[in-house]
């Protein structure tokens, strides 16, 4: 059995052979940790998957009730919501994707669960805060990671952000693009300093989002549970008390390092993401 330490959580992962258990260890090898003890999360690794007639990296994600089920080509998934256990049934030509996919599932909901978000971003440290930044592919993300030399990377595509003692706070995760090489911060954590929406440009500046169009930006970065019509109303809620605590703003920026003088806010790591989070809703329908 190998244990990973995500955020705070940890999930044990029981695979049935020893050749996926040292995949698992190979993969995801920052985030393992000796003791098993307090899992939040247990995942069962086999294989013989039923036949699927989805094509490879086209995913299924289904709710009945209380039970979630994922559907690829080459693996199928269940995680009951309510023990928070959890099976992958996978043949080897799927392991990689699949096994990536359902993580990601499986700490979407749990986080959500417990009142944060599985959030889609580059995120970077720099003097203990975190700074985080969205766009779709090709909008800049891991750009911004490779132009940050002197920031710890959380993570160049998902971090997970949680409510700590009424502040946001971003951890890093092992969620990375599969080409990404800068990965020294991917266990840290800081303060949400702000939010950033990336814009391509010649000219680089700031440009303030009012509460409504920060919250809809962010409930689009929030992947999985932005598509459960179960969690939608929770979603809402949450999203719009980050966006009222942390402010989101877009970023124009061209290939150059010149917007990390626009960040340096005059702000103390214990300001950051302070207040503003409320949600009445801590299991998130999950």
């Amino acid at each position: 059995m190998t244990t990973l330490a995500i955020a705070g959580w940890r999930t044990a992962i029981e695979c049935d052979s020893a050749r996926v258990d040292q995949y698992v260890r190979d993969s995801y090898g920052p985030f393992v940790v000796a003791d098993g003890d307090g899992a939040a999360i247990t995942l069962q690794v086999s294989g013989n998957p039923p036949t699927s007639s989805l094509e490879l990296e086209q995913v299924r994600m289904t709710r009945q009730g209380a039970i979630g089920r994922f559907d690829v080509a080459g693996a199928c998934g269940r995680i009951d919501f309510r023990s928070w256990k959890a099976s992958l049934n996978v043949q080897d030509v799927a392991l990689d994707f699949a096994l990536k996919y359902f993580l990601r599932a499986l700490y979407a909901y749990r986080v959500f669960h417990d009142g944060g978000l599985l959030f889609h971003c580059a995120g970077l440290v720099v003097e203990g805060r975190s700074y985080l930044f969205t766009g779709q592919s090709g909008t800049g993300k891991s750009t911004v990671v490779e132009l940050s030399a002197q920031a710890a990377a959380l993570n160049d595509d998902m971090v997970v952000l949680r409510p700590v003692e009424g502040r946001w706070r971003a951890h890093g995760t092992p969620f990375w693009n599969s080409e990404a090489v800068r990965r020294e911060g991917q266990t840290a954590d800081g303060p949400v300093a702000g939010i950033y929406k990336l814009v391509q440009d010649q000219d680089v500046f700031l440009e303030p989002l009012n509460t409504a169009v920060a919250s809809s930006e962010l409930v689009a970065n929030c992947p999985i549970i932005n598509a459960d019509v179960v969690t939608i109303p929770g979603l809402l809620r949450r999203c719009r008390g980050l966006a009222e605590a942390v402010g989101v703003q877009r970023l124009h920026f061209r290939k150059d390092p010149a917007f990390w003088s626009l960040l340096a806010l005059p702000r103390t790591a214990a300001d950051c993401g302070k207040a503003g989070y409320h949600d009445g809703d801590s299991a998130g329908g999950a």
